[in-house]
């Protein structure tokens, strides 16, 4: 096993099992390969042997080093190598021969894994080490990652439609839960009755034989039972409930209720949305601003993914905007009906650490003045909240971007047929909008005809694509990267950014956040990666990364994450010809 010990420091080798462990012991090899020498290239036929780099480094697409292994798709599709693998130093490589990989793959369903998905694979083990040098657990060991079955401990307290309101409280009331879920004859979930609905019949003087289904919630909100304990918390957060149902294909499994997520918990996610709605003014909700980054901050320590935390954010968020505008609306005469739309990052729900306000004003032909005058007041909040004003001046207090429908449908009709580089500029900014408060349908009526108009101006798309093309990811021939310090901004989450929108505007998706457009794309495949530099940006609550500073694991994921946004701008460049 002399020869598995200094493999096994690099992951998947380090998790294998037992009998993948044993064939690599009876038939991994080592192989020399000097400066300069070709080690597999195109013209070899089909690749034979498994190759990881065990010193030295090898120049691909991107440069290989210790830990690294190639070339795996070639072997998996029994093919020749796209690109050479060249030593660009003296090379020492473990190796496996064709028959042998395929044997690995069979006996080891974490190789296996490793094969098809080892972005994925290794960023879940980078969440697991975060999990595990949190000094303590948001909720348990599994931490809010956990799969909602986890967590349910009970059987579910349930009753159909005709059930008597008198006894479904009392079943409630002997098995001391909060809430019972009225469901079809399939077991499938039609309605809940909480505590909150209780004392409402109370108030209303309901007699008790009343059938439940005139005093229940319809159409409570559901989630399969493999989703997290993060996605209920933010389903909590977002519709203000305190219970969520949990399905097994369809049918009722249980229920999570607000306190069996976070009743051992120390940071309050629900404390700061009822802290938000509750704020008389901008001093407490510059307060409770704070919050929300402490929130996030400990959140991340506990290895909550870059998905559901930056969700988390952006619905809290919302909530601090929207109860800004509250506050502000009701000290100016509003006229008409008006929306106010947030834009960027905001836009798409991924703010991180670093957010700046981007957000515009939809309207009827009301009266501007005063509008104008309530929008510099929410952005004057913004702004004593933590969101500084936009240096570029995209805010809705700004009179450019404070305009009646018509005004906005005839400014993206101007953008979409002009390519020049300020309309291309503006698109990047403004065509992630989405509706935050007011009459959102103004907001759809104006997405509906611009998703009309740009999946039918190809050269449109096409200037887009270009323009995405515009900055590269920063992989060197010879060396990892191609610097040493990097901005995870513009060198990086902006290269899946700008790709997803240019994808989406092409094929008339309405989705704006970056990872629902790439899945809506058939582009799941670089979500992870997107997600992954996500995270490096809430970790660094910045956009600097000192490369060196980074651990193996850290320095592979941030390689592949890289690879993987250039495989999709090679997608940009085949789609639009360029």
């Amino acid at each position: 096993m002399s020869l598995l010990a200094p493999l096994q420091v690099h992951a998947p080798f380090d998790e294998l099992e037992p009998a993948a462990l044993e064939l690599l012991a009876a038939r991994l090899e080592i192989a020399y390969y000097p400066r300069g020498a070709l080690i597999v290239g195109p013209a070899a036929g089909p690749a034979a042997r498994l190759h990881v780099v065990k010193q030295g480094r090898v120049r691909a697409e991107a440069a290989l080093g210790p830990g690294e292994c190639f070339p795996v798709g070639a072997l998996i599709g029994r093919r020749a190598v796209t690109n050479p693998y060249t030593a660009e130093t003296d090379v020492f490589c473990w190796e496996l021969g064709a028959e042998d990989f395929e044997r690995l793959r069979e006996l080891s369903a974490r190789f296996r894994a490793f094969c098809t998905d080892h972005l994925a694979m290794l960023l879940a083990r980078a969440q697991r080490r975060l999990r595990a040098e949190a000094a303590e657990s948001v909720l348990d060991a599994a931490g809010m990652l956990a799969p909602l079955k986890s967590v349910l401990s009970r059987a579910p307290v349930q009753c159909t439609r005709d059930t008597p309101l008198g006894e479904a409280i009392a079943r409630m009331h002997a098995s001391r839960v909060g809430s019972i879920v009225v469901t079809d004859a399939a077991g499938r979930p039609e309605g809940i009755f909480t505590t909150v609905d209780v004392l409402a019949a109370a108030a209303a003087r309901a007699p008790m034989d009343e059938p439940i289904e005139r005093r229940m919630s319809p159409d409570p909100v559901a989630l399969e039972e493999e989703a997290t304990l993060a996605d209920a918390a933010l389903a909590m957060v977002r519709q203000r409930i305190r219970h969520v149902v949990v399905t097994r294909d369809g049918r009722l499994a249980g229920v999570v209720s607000e306190r069996d997520l976070f009743a051992l918990q120390r940071v309050g996610l629900r404390r700061t949305a009822e802290r938000i709605e509750a704020a008389p003014g901008v001093e407490a909700l510059a307060a409770a601003a704070a919050d929300i980054r402490s929130l996030v901050r400990q959140l991340l320590a506990h290895g909550v993914g870059a998905e559901a935390l930056t969700a988390m954010a952006s619905a809290l968020n919302d909530a601090l905007t929207r109860r800004l505008i509250e506050l502000a609306a009701a000290r100016h005469r509003l006229p008409g009906r008006w929306c106010w739309i947030a834009l960027g990052s905001e836009g798409r729900l991924e703010q991180t650490f670093v957010t700046d306000q981007d957000n515009a004003l939809i309207h009827e032909d009301g009266d501007a003045a005063s509008l104008l005058a309530f929008a510099d007041e929410v952005n004057r909040g913004l702004d004593a909240c933590g969101f500084p004003l936009c240096k570029g001046d995209i805010m809705a207090r700004n009179p450019r971007w404070c305009l009646p429908a018509a005004e906005w449908r005839r400014l993206f009709e101007g953008w979409i047929r002009n390519t020049d580089p300020q309309a291309l500029m503006h698109a990047a900014i403004f065509f992630d909008f989405r509706a935050l408060a007011g009459e959102a349908r103004l907001a759809g009526a104006l997405r509906a005809e611009v998703l009309a108009q740009t999946r039918a101006n190809r050269a449109f798309c096409r200037a887009m694509a270009q323009a995405a093309l515009e900055a590269r990811a920063p992989l060197g021939p010879i060396a990892d990267f191609s610097a040493d310090r990097l901005d995870l901004k513009a060198q990086g989450a902006r290269l899946f950014v700008d790709a997803a929108r240019v994808l989406a505007l092409a094929a008339g998706v309405a989705d704006t956040g970056t990872a629902a457009r790439l899945r809506a794309t058939g582009e799941a495949a670089a979500v992870e990666a997107f997600h992954y530099l996500q995270l490096l940006r809430l970790r660094a609550e910045g956009n600097a990364l000192a490369v060196g500073e980074l651990n193996a694991i850290d320095r592979r994921l941030l390689k592949e994450a890289f690879k993987q946004a250039a495989r999709l701008q090679q997608r940009l460049r085949l789609d639009f010809a360029l």
